[in-house]
């Protein structure tokens, strides 16, 4: 049988799928964004908290870097399933450009900001990379991968998502069933395996594995594409997967469990792409047939609208309330630290949102903005 599928039209009296809210995916990016500021804290130098405390917290967010596979595979899924069929490609870039860069803009000039402050130094190279949206493709380098706001070096991986997004929907919308399922399995197979083989590459190419597993743009693709074959099956009413209770359940064993013991390499995203999948396609479908979810709620949906905000300022706060805080030779509880940062961090957020990302949205997108959810 052919992957390709002929293009038909039917006719349908019922509205398109793609316009059902999927406010379960935007309360789940909420809490992938925790996981990952849980992580930055627990991982980053802090000033409180016994070393028995700092080392329990470590163990409990070790897969948070898993989190940003998460929010690649809902990328691709989201764009599939809003793609509009007479759109643009400059329209679509347009787009694209007003929903991540004046946030990252902003964030940037905060991180230059709070470097000053701490007497960190300023490297005019990094920040150009930066800036530019390149520095994940800097093999080998730390310094340039998380300078300034580290975080950002995600939205480089984006930048070639978006770039790549036109043609390579365009490819994958002509699958047919048949090939969408082995998109999603030969992706997911492709992601598992890729650490047993990462010691072959290092040894070629001189690449660090966590550069090649985590940072590298073309890596990730894979993830971005497996979410836009699985977003496309949706859509179809091709999904066949286990409901968003099992999914879900199967995340968080894998998040808590299995991934403490895997080879290290495998917690970047190989142990979780799965569950990962099946969570996403099975919220997914929980919202298109009105099915019960957890995350629909309206405090859940604004948490995750902000998520992308709140991901961008959160590693920012780390760092200036730990500096704070010695410099002051205060000392507070681990738990009243983290709650400190994550407090900070969702104000900060809310601001980012609301009077940067929003306005920004209006501003360069060539008009008014349809409120939708889940948006990547």
């Amino acid at each position: 049988m052919s992957l390709i599928a002929p293009i038909t039209t039917v006719p349908s009296d019922k509205p398109p799928t793609s316009r059902v809210r999927l406010d379960s995916l935007t309360g789940l990016r909420w809490y992938a964004a925790l996981l990952v500021a849980c992580f930055h804290f627990g991982y980053e130098e802090i000033s409180s908290g016994t070393s028995l405390h700092v080392f329990r917290l470590k163990e409990i967010v070790y897969a948070g870097p898993s989190a940003v596979s998460f929010f690649f595979i809902l990328s691709g899924f989201v764009l599939a399933w809003s793609a509009r069929p007479h759109d643009t490609v400059t329209g679509f870039w347009r787009r694209r450009f007003a929903r991540i860069y004046p946030s990252h803009l902003v964030t940037f000039f905060v991180a230059v900001v709070t470097m000053i402050w701490m007497s960190k130094a300023l490297d005019l190279r990094i920040a150009l990379a930066n800036l530019s949206l390149l520095q994940s493709w800097i093999p080998n380098r730390k310094d340039w991968w998380f300078g300034y706001n580290g975080v950002s070096w995600s939205l480089s991986c984006e930048f070639l998502f978006y770039l790549s997004f036109p043609l390579v929907m365009k490819l994958v919308r002509r699958f047919s069933t048949r090939g969408l399922w082995a998109t999603v399995v030969i992706g997911n197979a492709c992601v598992v395996l890729a650490p047993l083989y990462m010691k072959s590459v290092e040894h070629a190419t001189g690449w660090d594995p966590k550069f090649l597993l985590y940072v590298f743009p073309p890596m990730r693709l894979v993830e971005f594409v497996i979410g836009i074959a699985v977003a496309l099956l949706v859509k179809k009413g091709a999904w066949r997967g286990p409901g968003l209770t099992a999914s879900l359940a199967l995340s968080v064993l894998v998040v808590f469990g299995p991934s403490h013991v895997m080879p290290f390499d495998f917690h970047w995203a190989a142990d979780t792409v799965i569950p990962y999948t099946l969570t996403i396609a099975a919220a997914a479908r929980a919202d298109v047939r009105g099915e019960p979810s957890p995350f629909r709620n309206r405090i859940n949906v604004y948490l995750g609208e902000v998520s992308f905000a709140f991901y961008l300022v959160h590693e920012i706060v780390i760092f200036s309330v730990d500096h704070f805080l010695k410099s002051h030779h205060f000392t507070i509880p681990l738990v009243a630290h983290l709650g400190l940062v994550l407090a900070i961090s969702l104000g900060g957020a809310v601001l980012l949102h609301e009077y940067v990302e929003k306005p920004g949205v209006r501003l360069l997108s060539g008009g008014r903005r349809k409120k939708q959810s889940a948006t990547a």
